[in-house]
């Protein structure tokens, strides 16, 4: 019952802004739904019965939570916001500081521009992500970690193919950096779901894990060795695994509803 009002909570939840007074509203409404619950549970009622009367009794709470829902700039006036504003402003000064340093004293104009200003835009943005993910933990609200931990995955990636290049690795082969990122979506997946938000991982997460694994194994390891043909191989046997596995695991829902019944 408790992650049932969670979710519900969630869905209430899911368009005011993160704040302080959200986050106490929340945690008193998931109280009094659960003392009411069970206060109920004691009349011999079902579970949906207690659900259905147990969020009827939050009727109260509708005028408080349209209030927030009218605030929607709220979080622009949070202190620590506004320090990390102002904490962003001063790096991109000090950063367009150095550039001028650099280009005025060693004639660095180009060359400078080339390394400072992107550099400055990742840290930003790593920042920033690490606020939001931050900001989602302490609020419980993961609807966007999901996406903000792929996006990190994805710029890592990038970074590690231009690095390959530097290091004297041709883009010819360094491409196969790439196919790694469905992998890495997903893996971003089963962080926000599995570990941010304690849910339940279903089983065709699991299927497309094990062939966003195989793809890029393949493609890298094909590609170094030259060995296209006998690597398919590969696939197959994710296939196999992947349906042995869905057997064993139908199996036993099978095997637990019979108990059931």
């Amino acid at each position: 019952m408790l992650d049932r009002f969670k979710s519900y909570l969630d869905k209430t939840f899911k368009y005011l802004p993160y704040t302080e007074e959200a986050d106490a509203l929340r945690e008193e409404m998931l109280s009094g739904l659960m003392e009411r619950a069970e206060d109920l549970r004691s009349e011999g009622l079902t579970e949906e019965q207690i659900f259905e009367r147990a969020v009827e009794s939050l009727g109260d709470y509708t005028e408080t939570i349209k209030a927030l829902k009218r605030k929607p700039f709220a979080v622009f006036k949070d202190a620590k916001f506004l320090r990390g504003v102002l904490g962003a402003i001063c790096f991109i000064l000090t950063c367009v500081v150095l550039y001028l340093v650099l280009g005025v004293s060693l004639n660095l104009w180009g060359k400078g521009a080339l390394i400072i200003f992107p550099s400055m835009a990742v840290i930003l943005y790593f920042a920033l992500s690490f606020s939001l993910l931050q900001r989602n933990v302490k609020f419980k609200r993961h609807f966007t970690s999901g996406a903000i931990i792929g996006s990190i995955f994805v710029i890592l990636v990038t970074a590690l193919f231009f690095i390959l290049w530097v290091c004297g690795i041709s883009p010819k082969y360094g491409w196969t950096s790439f196919t790694y990122i469905p992998f890495l979506i997903v893996v971003a997946h089963f962080i926000a779901r599995a570990y941010l938000r304690k849910k339940k991982m279903l089983f065709p997460s699991y299927a497309l894990l094990v062939f966003f694994v195989v793809t890029p194994v393949y493609l890298t390891t094909s590609m170094v060795t030259g060995l296209w043909h006998p690597l398919w191989i590969l696939f197959v046997v994710a296939l196999l695994v992947v349906v042995i596995w869905g057997v064993v695991l139908s199996g036993k829902f099978i095997k637990k509803k019979t108990e059931w019944r």
